[in-house]
């Protein structure tokens, strides 16, 4: 099988991935270090234009990477219960983890706040919608929770959309099948 894999520049190349079982459109983006956004990667199942968006944090010490295989489940779920919405999945690597551990401009102090503004400075420097669910793992579940709260709160201005209950909801059940 062969997966679409984009890079930073957007220009789609194929690839042999042996560990997909079915395609997958991948997105890497390597991001610039001038530009103090989180390093993060995007799935989908087709190259269709998506109508909603998860967030997924890993936990302390993790990366995005941690989550692909969960990832790559729960989209297929999601598509069987949901076929006419088009999702994709942002695995983000939190600041001082994963391939953002690389980059500068994440300065201190590294707490949850911080790195909740993170996930909105990455919303908002790439132009997307805000995200309909967060998942998070230990400390990206922290700061999953910090991201919401500081959003309810409007600490990110007037446009910002809070995620779905009732789809989040769903999702646990289906989880728990």
């Amino acid at each position: 099988m062969a997966t679409v894999l984009r890079n930073s520049s957007c220009l789609p190349s194929r690839l042999p991935f042996s560990s997909f079982q079915s395609p997958w459109l991948l997105s890497l983006r390597s991001l610039s270090q001038s530009l103090q956004t989180l390093a993060y990667q995007e799935i989908q199942a087709s190259e269709k234009p998506y109508d909603s968006t998860v967030l997924v944090l890993h936990g302390l010490l993790g990366s995005g990477r941690n989550w692909m295989t969960f990832s790559r489940n729960l989209l297929l779920e999601l598509q069987k219960s949901s076929p006419s919405n088009e999702w994709r999945m942002v695995l983000v690597d939190l600041r001082n983890h994963g391939r953002s551990a690389g980059l500068k401009g994440f300065d201190p102090p590294h707490d949850m706040v911080n790195a909740a503004k993170d996930l909105s400075n990455l919303v908002k420097h790439h132009g997307w919608a805000w995200p309909e669910v967060v998942i998070g793992h230990s400390m990206g579940g922290k700061v999953g929770l910090e991201f919401i709260a500081s959003c309810a709160r409007g600490d990110y201005g007037e446009s910002v959309v809070l995620p779905k209950q009732n789809s989040y909801g769903c999702w646990i059940q289906t989880l728990e099948k």
